[in-house]
């Protein structure tokens, strides 16, 4: 008897906890609930008036930092609560789109249609047809695949494209690269500007097309008594009209290696030339 009386407590105690784990599981899956209903990511995709999807176009949304659209001429918002946001597209080549949208709190894929530019051109046979991607030199598409991976967290860096350096019309490319994180310019003689870290004794590694600058033995006469210092001087070397695209990787251990450095350990400066209308 006192056998069977402790079996059945045993019995009892297996079907209480059965139960209270049953009761935990229901529990959390009413909570998790409410949040998958509200994790819906919101998109936008930008199209021309062809329909077709227009990649590597930049959206900004309240004047922050831009993404650029993918194959699918995609951004994601990610989820969050509804509201409306200004938001800027442009896109080389395209007239810009600013205006209002407004996100739900739902899942969504919303559509902005950008008109080509109106250009004066001669005659032009036109023989067939291809996409931006397929268009771009070797060294753009590494440069905007690269951009994709910062926004999905894949690697670090500052990523300044044909829009942002369009709209800003710099005289001199340097003044592209002020008010960056991380980024130092730091004057030397007759107002020349070199690229520097956080330490300003620490030059970054200058790439152009992808190739490394060799430094130039210049004094540095802002410094008392004034010194010899071996640097690269952007503005002799690129004019600002030429420059497609810039990236930037303030910290030597954030360099993708299909950027070839020598010594990357003060940070690496990557300009791209070539024409800016695609």
């Amino acid at each position: 008897m006192r056998s069977d009386s402790i079996l059945d407590r045993r019995a009892k105690r297996v079907i209480v906890m059965r139960r209270l784990q049953a009761a935990v599981v229901c529990a959390t899956l009413f909570a998790a609930a409410p949040c998958a209903a509200h994790a819906q990511i919101r998109k936008l995709q930008v199209i021309g008036i062809d329909s077709q999807p227009i990649i590597y176009a930049l959206v900004a949304v309240e004047g922050a930092t831009g993404q650029i659209t993918d194959e699918h001429g995609e951004v994601s918002f990610g989820a969050g609560a509804a509201k409306s946001y200004t938001v800027s597209v442009r896109r080389i080549g395209y007239e810009q789109w600013f205006g209002k949208l407004q996100l739900p709190d739902t899942a969504v894929l919303l559509h902005v249609t950008l008109a080509r530019s109106a250009q004066k051109l001669g005659a032009v046979k036109v023989t067939g047809r291809s996409s931006v991607a397929t268009t771009l030199s070797i060294p753009m598409k590494g440069f905007y695949d690269r951009w994709l991976m910062r926004q999905q967290g894949l690697l670090t860096g500052a990523f300044i494209g044909p829009e942002e350096i369009d709209f800003r019309h710099p005289n001199k490319i340097s003044n592209m690269l002020a008010g960056l994180t991380g980024v130092q310019l730091h004057r030397v003689q007759f107002g020349d500007q070199t690229v520097t870290g956080s330490n300003p004794n620490c030059p970054m590694a200058i790439l152009i097309d992808g190739l490394q600058q060799l430094p130039d033995h210049v004094l540095d006469d802002s410094r008392q008594p004034p010194v010899w210092i071996d640097v690269v001087l952007i503005d002799k070397l690129i004019n600002a009209d030429d420059v497609a695209a810039i990236e930037v990787y303030s910290r030597g251990g954030n360099v993708p290696s299909s950027l070839h450095v020598n010594d990357s350990a003060c940070g690496v400066v990557a300009f791209w030339t070539g024409s800016k209308k695609r």
